[in-house]
């Protein structure tokens, strides 16, 4: 279809993202810009730290993971079946739900307090670091089954008789993985790898549950921050200053994956 009828269809789509994207953002940038020297200060600083080492640790550990699993349930077993059930089930929960029954497992007098007490962890979400560690475990273990499914299907779009042809030279499963099977997973890792990286920049529904961006703001996320500075401490000027911070490093890096994703081009030959 041509001409002026693919405007008109489009209209109700640009509709909905000029009063529900664009003109937020326009206020948001209204309001932001005169407060961005703002963002200097300690508390800002170190929201931004957070989100950085969260990413940073967070986005690589569940590729990884959901590769892992994916090369481990690969096939049609039932038994495999049964493991690429449980290890997708995290994804189809609500985060907060999920986020509680860590909430439930971590608290000092959960089921797990003799074993945490053992690994001297008496209060893993009252210490800095540990609490850092459990949010970061929590949002591993809640994505890693999505990234498995991607990976799942680029396993199995590999020609059999590559696998096959490696076999016959006297490669072994782990040799063949390394040389045959990552190597042509490389887009499938790109894609993933981007996913992942929005995702820990979004996603922080379990740091409401788990730990309120403490103790001492070692868990204290942008987006979280975002929220609390403009619904509880209602300081729109420094919220819309950090929403226009994280806004531009989400645009940054569509701009860098999305041209490479059209392309096709993953990785340089």
């Amino acid at each position: 279809m041509k001409g002026p009828w693919v405007f008109l269809l489009l209209l109700p789509t640009l509709a909905f993202l000029v009063v529900f994207t664009y003109l937020p953002l326009a206020v948001a940038a209204k309001e932001g810009i005169p407060a961005l020297p703002q963002l200097l200060s300690p508390e800002n600083l170190n929201a931004l730290r957070v989100t950085a080492l969260y990413t940073l640790l967070t986005a690589p550990l569940s590729v990884a993971l959901g590769l892992l699993a994916a090369v481990a349930v690969e096939g049609h077993g039932r038994l495999r079946l049964l493991a690429r059930l449980l290890i997708f089930h995290p994804v189809i929960l609500p985060t907060v739900g999920f986020a509680a029954v860590f909430l439930y497992l971590l608290n000092p007098l959960g089921p797990l307090r003799n074993v945490l007490q053992a690994a001297g962890f008496p209060n893993p979400l009252g210490e800095p670091l540990s609490a850092f560690l459990s949010v970061v475990i929590v949002g591993v273990l809640k994505d890693a089954g999505f990234y498995m499914l991607y990976y799942l299907a680029g396993l199995q779009s590999i020609p059999k008789e590559l696998i096959e042809a490696a076999r016959v030279d006297g490669a072994g499963r782990i040799v063949t993985f390394l040389r045959v099977s990552l190597p042509l997973l490389s887009p499938t890792t790109f894609f993933v790898g981007v996913m992942a990286v929005l995702g820990a920049l979004r996603n922080v529904d379990h740091i409401f549950v788990l730990t309120k961006g403490g103790p001492l703001g070692a868990t204290d996320h942008l987006l979280y921050r975002i929220y609390i500075l403009g619904f509880e401490y209602f300081d729109f000027s420094q919220a819309a200053a950090l929403s226009l911070v994280l806004f531009t490093a989400l645009t940054l890096l569509a701009l860098t994956a999305l041209p490479r994703l059209e392309r096709g081009v993953y990785y340089d030959a």
